[in-house]
């Protein structure tokens, strides 16, 4: 448990958990000014590579401006946690925003947010639970004291990165008879709410923002890597943000965080050249972008295999079901652009995210 204040952050609320770490709703003591800050857990649950990655998203969107990418702050070390403070975004991530179990047309309203998760404040000590690993407090700041406190770890780097697939394992041409892909219909309720005009109103607007952050973010030689609907949030304004950087390939990365044959990232949204362990590039981002759509015109992921070797397996070699065959009422022109963007070569997909904004309306 962190203690109460870190730095000049009091922390406030838990919004959310992730892989690595949790996020909490925080305040700066002397501004007042309320941030999101991402905490790695302390020695020994943190890992290494952990903490390079969180340096490196720090370093990735510092110099970051555009109203659909999130913006950083401040990186560090404090008290035995590394830490990254950011813009709090008040909404719902993309798939809440867009559940077809929201209101059709809801008449310029938000839907309502789902109440935070808050820890209780009283049970945190008002001092820190660990001995700073840095006595005075280190002089370095920002990603260079994370990447000091990561050395003290004396860990191996790899040590997040995910196996790539298991020795022996290998995978048919597409085609070939493989792992069954889910094709069963969508029920004909969840259709009709799936195929509402405000609701395609939202997503045609939130997917233009999205692309809108990605061609950005391209265009200054990052890849996401880990693009998928709970790091897409919308905020009371309906202003998309492109969150979680903590996978972010840059062009002149020297880190190699990520080793060649090494596949990081959640597997459902992945391209094919990233489930294979390949080098990406923004062509993989823009797949990713194609599962997103795909399920939020027909309520699932094109691939649903609940086991990673036949999720890898649908992927890499089978194609994905028809989405008008699953959705007959669906947008005709949002399901061809979906299944464009799902083509198992980059070369087959559109080329940039300009390009796929271009087809959406």
């Amino acid at each position: 448990m962190p203690p109460r204040t870190l730095g000049p952050y009091e922390i406030l609320a838990i919004v959310g958990r992730g892989g690595i770490g949790t996020v909490y709703r925080a305040r700066h003591r002397d501004s007042g000014d309320e941030v999101a800050l991402k905490l790695l857990a302390p020695p020994p649950a943190c890992e290494p590579t952990a903490a390079r990655r969180l340096a490196r998203e720090f370093e990735a969107l510092q110099e970051l401006d555009h109203p659909n990418v999130v913006r950083v702050y401040e990186t560090g070390v404090h008290e035995g946690y590394s830490f990254l403070a950011m813009e709090l975004i008040e909404g719902l991530d993309l798939r809440s925003y867009l559940s077809p179990l929201l209101e059709d047309d809801l008449g310029g309203r938000f839907p309502p947010r789902p109440a935070l998760r808050t820890q209780d404040l009283e049970a945190w000590s008002e001092e820190p639970d660990t001995e700073s690993l840095f006595e005075p407090q280190d002089e370095r700041s920002g990603a260079e004291a994370l990447r000091a406190f990561a050395d003290l770890l004396e860990e191996p780097e790899t040590g997040a990165c995910t196996p790539a697939f298991p020795e022996g394992l290998s995978f048919r041409p597409q085609g070939e008879k493989g792992t069954l892909v889910d094709a069963r219909p969508v029920p004909a309720d969840l259709a009709a709410r799936l195929n509402g005009p405000g609701r395609l109103a939202r997503l045609r607007d939130a997917l233009r923002q999205v692309c809108d952050g990605l061609a950005y973010i391209h265009g200054r030689g990052l890849v996401h890597r880990d693009l998928k609907p709970s790091n897409i949030m919308v905020d009371d304004r309906r202003r998309v943000r492109l969150m979680d950087f903590g996978l972010v390939k840059m062009a002149s990365d020297a880190l190699h965080l990520t080793q060649h044959g090494k596949v990081v990232g959640t597997y459902r949204y992945m391209a094919p050249e990233q489930a294979r362990g390949e080098p990406v590039d923004h062509r993989a981002d823009l797949y990713s972008l194609g599962v997103i759509l795909f399920e939020l015109l027909c309520g699932r992921t094109p691939f649903s295999a609940r086991r990673a070797p036949e999720l890898w397996d649908q992927i890499i070699s089978q194609a994905p079901p028809d989405i008008l065959a699953l959705n007959p009422g669906a947008d005709r022109r949002l399901a061809r652009l979906a299944l464009r963007l799902l083509a198992k070569s980059p070369r087959e997909r559109p080329q940039s995210a300009r390009e796929v904004a271009g087809e959406v309306d």
